[in-house]
């Protein structure tokens, strides 16, 4: 079973973290569907999980029912964020505000920091994951210039 996303079944240990609302469904689904197509088409990114602490591959990650993925209402400025000693994740309103490409990112971010990449000291193994899934372009990468135009950000760190 693949990880999950608090619909309402799912009470998190994590007191600011929540269940989704309806009205953000059609963005979980179709970031749900799209990961699963990223792994199939895309084997850079099952590679690039597969360097970081923890070795897992995407693949093995969005296949992990233990894995939630919660609202987190109160999290802005942050895109999303993940509690470490639980391995509860949270999306929040920012990500949803800048639409379904930025929720998919914000996943695979966190999907990163559960598989080790570190969150402090301005390490952005996080965001090249995001990068290295098809998210962001080769002139961003090597340039370190952000394109506002898609999800990834060069000068994100932790």
């Amino acid at each position: 079973m693949p990880f999950q996303f608090n619909v309402g079944d799912h009470s998190s240990p994590i007191w600011k973290y929540t269940s989704f609302n309806s009205s953000q469904y059609s963005k979980l689904k179709w970031a749900r569907n799209k990961l699963f197509k990223m792994v199939k088409n895309n084997p850079g990114c099952n590679a690039y999980f597969r360097t970081l602490p923890k070795g897992r591959s995407l693949s093995d990650m969005i296949n992990d029912s233990s894995i939630w993925v919660n609202y987190g209402p109160t999290i802005s400025p942050l895109h999303g964020e993940i509690h470490v000693p639980s391995g509860e994740i949270a999306v929040g309103d920012r990500a949803f505000k800048m639409g379904r490409w930025m929720v998919l990112a914000t996943i695979i971010h966190e999907f990163a920091h559960h598989n080790g990449a570190p969150i402090t000291g301005g390490d952005t193994r996080a965001e090249e994951a995001v990068y290295h899934c098809g998210l962001g372009s080769a002139k961003e990468y090597y340039d370190g210039v952000d394109d506002p135009n898609t999800p990834y950000d060069p000068n994100v760190g932790g």
